[in-house]
C-alpha cells in the first residue's frame, strides 16, 4: 500500500509539470550548456540542498539555483518566499548524457527528498518548496513518470 501511495503521489505532482512552465534561472557564465551537455530542471525543496545533491553526481557539471512554475517574470528570493508568485525553488542541472542518464537524475531526485510532503521538505515549508520535475519533452516525461 505504501508503494502504491508513493507511486500515486509521484505521478500526480509530475503530471502537473511540463515544458509550458516558465523557468527563471539567473544567468551566469556556467549557465550555458556545453557542446555535449543537456539541461534538466528539478525542484525538491531548498535549492541549495538540491544543488549539492546533483553536483555530487558523476556526469553533472553544475546545478544552478533559480525558480520555475510561477507567473512572475522576474522572481527574486524575497517575492518567491511570500508564496504569491507560484514559483518553486528549482535547480538547472547541466549534465553529460554519455556519463549520466536523465533517468538516473530522476532516480537521484526521488532518493533525495520525500515526494509525499506537500509544499515542504524537512523544516522548509511553503509552496516554493514543493517537489516537481520540469520535463522539456516526451522522453523526459516518460522517464519522470515510469515506475
Amino acid at each position: 500500500m505504501k508503494q502504491f501511495l508513493f507511486t500515486a503521489a509521484s505521478i500526480l505532482f509530475l503530471a502537473a509539470c511540463g515544458q509550458t512552465q516558465p523557468v527563471n534561472i539567473p544567468a551566469k557564465e556556467s549557465s550555458k550548456p556545453g557542446a555535449n551537455e543537456q539541461v534538466a530542471y528539478f525542484a525538491e525543496g531548498c535549492f541549495w540542498h538540491a544543488e549539492i545533491v546533483f553536483q555530487s553526481l558523476v556526469g553533472v557539471r553544475d546545478a544552478v539555483s533559480g525558480y520555475a512554475g510561477g507567473t512572475d517574470k522576474h522572481p527574486d528570493y524575497e517575492r518567491v518566499c511570500t508564496g504569491t508568485t507560484g514559483h518553486a525553488e528549482t535547480v538547472q542541472v547541466f549534465y553529460d548524457p554519455a556519463k549520466i542518464s536523465y533517468a538516473t537524475l530522476v532516480a537521484a531526485f526521488f532518493a533525495s527528498m520525500d515526494p509525499t510532503e506537500l509544499n515542504r521538505q524537512g523544516p522548509d515549508e511553503g509552496t516554493q518548496y514543493r517537489s516537481a520535475v520540469f520535463y522539456r519533452n516526451d522522453n523526459e516525461k516518460r522517464s519522470s513518470t515510469r515506475k
